[in-house]
């Protein structure tokens, strides 16, 4: 697997991906990271279909693997990962973590690096640096700090998280199992008094979900002459969606109430937009009323086997 450029990797920097089911774009993940980071660390978390081929490719490239038993969610296979990582290079002093679908550019290390320097002698708590733009979209802005630029709520991938921090705030809620797993630990990061820092320059190649053209009477949906294109997420993700949402609320929302219902109402329009518009409207829906009665019954980790079900209709 060939480097991506000259630049010396960053000694100071570990590396974990989460992998499940991969395919081949783990591989480039893997080759983003390995001229950038002191070592890369691959955490399969119980893939359900034979991937020792491209296990094997990224081993032979100099990645560290570790094997879960089962599928544990990315929070744990994160954790698992962070763990091991840190274990391999006791010196290190942050950990980047990354999706098994995401990119990198060639100076992305270097640049998080700078941005927390700049921060931390601009007087800024940094808990977290993530990228500028994602799949050239602008990461949300809280606000401009003495010339840093805080951002509000950055997705997990390509996060760079000083090791200080994971000590002192711990690992990512496992319980989560998928989805709101980054937003619970920007928010838990907040409430210690972090902050998120946009590291200028700096941009993330990530899969957001995947696209598609509503319909009505069998006829696309059309707006000003365009055909309309929504992204969604896979079936099975709106049951932790649904559930999260009520977990997140219960953990935070009577410190930030306000955060919580906008939060809450963001999710009931995209609920609402996608049970109006996809094929798949009933199992959809059924999805997201068994996520949140989970959701008030406190029910945490992995779906159950009913939800299962529902969701591979």
């Amino acid at each position: 697997m060939p480097r991506a450029h000259a630049r010396a990797p960053s000694t100071r920097v570990v590396a974990v991906i989460s992998a499940f089911n991969p395919g081949p774009a783990l591989l480039d993940a893997c080759a983003s990271l390995l001229s950038q980071t002191r070592s890369v660390t691959i955490v399969d978390d119980g893939s359900t279909i034979d991937v020792t081929e491209i296990l094997d490719s990224c081993a032979a490239a100099g990645c560290q693997i570790v094997l879960l038993g089962q599928n544990s969610g990315i929070a744990s296979a994160l954790n698992a990962g962070v763990d091991a990582a840190f274990a391999r290079a006791p010196e290190a002093e942050f950990v980047l973590t990354l999706d098994q679908d995401s990119t990198l550019q060639a100076d992305y290390v270097e640049r998080a690096l700078s941005a927390f320097e700049a921060a931390t002698a601009a007087g800024v708590r940094v808990g977290l640096v993530a990228p500028h733009s994602v799949q050239g979209l602008p990461s949300r802005v809280a606000e401009v700090r003495n010339g840093v630029v805080l951002g509000l709520e950055p997705i997990q991938s390509g996060l760079v998280i000083p090791r200080s921090v994971w000590r002192s705030a711990g690992p990512f809620r496992a319980g989560l199992f998928i989805d709101s797993v980054d937003t619970e630990y920007f928010m838990r990061l907040s409430d210690f008094g972090f902050e998120t820092v946009l590291a200028p320059g700096t941009h993330l190649s990530h899969s957001l979900g995947s696209r598609f053209h509503p319909t009505i009477f069998g006829r696309r949906l059309r707006f000003r002459g365009r055909d309309v294109s929504l992204v969604r997420s896979s079936p099975f993700r709106y049951y932790y969606i649904a559930r999260n949402r009520v977990l997140m609320n219960r953990a935070f929302g009577s410190r930030h109430r306000a955060w919580s219902i906008k939060e809450t109402l963001l999710d009931a329009r995209h609920f609402a937009i996608v049970l109006a518009l996809s094929p798949n409207r009933l199992t959809l829906g059924r999805l997201i009323a068994a996520g949140w009665l989970d959701g008030v019954r406190g029910r945490q980790g992995r779906m159950p086997s009913v939800a299962n079900r529902i969701a591979r209709r």
